[in-house]
């Protein structure tokens, strides 16, 4: 009886130091759900030549604007993609020169959903999240 009193309370304080620690921040995850612009954003590779933007408007019927920047020239591949990981359109796939570039897509032909887009180039690769409503 009294082992089982111990070990409950070992588990609870093992509970609470594990979920302080993690609300401390102290995990240190490459996917950070809040990235300071109210989107998802999971980013590898090096952040200050490139940069993809929210989509705008978020969300949005039937189409929406992403947006990106690049400061040095590489082969850019902008893809859409299910919530499966299929690819439901590529919208750029091309070499580019620095500089900021917006892209429309059309999801009229889509159920609504959440879909992620992901912009790669030069080793650099970032997914945001948007949402289709109709």
């Amino acid at each position: 009886m009294i082992k089982a009193k111990y070990f409950n309370i070992v588990f609870v304080l093992v509970f609470l130091f594990i979920g302080f620690n993690y609300a401390s921040g102290s995990n240190k995850h490459f996917y950070n759900p809040i990235n300071g612009d109210g989107g998802s954003d999971i980013t590898i590779g090096t952040a200050n030549d490139y940069k993809l933007f929210q989509n705008y408007p978020n969300p949005f019927n039937p189409t929406t604007k992403i947006s990106y920047k690049i400061n040095v020239e590489g082969y850019v591949v902008l893809q859409v993609y299910n919530l499966v990981g299929q690819v439901i359109k590529v919208l750029t796939s091309e070499v580019q020169a620095p500089g900021r570039y917006e892209v429309e897509f059309d999801g009229s032909e889509l159920t609504s959903g959440v879909y992620l887009y992901k912009l790669q180039i030069n080793g650099y690769t970032s997914v945001k999240r948007m949402t289709l409503l109709k």
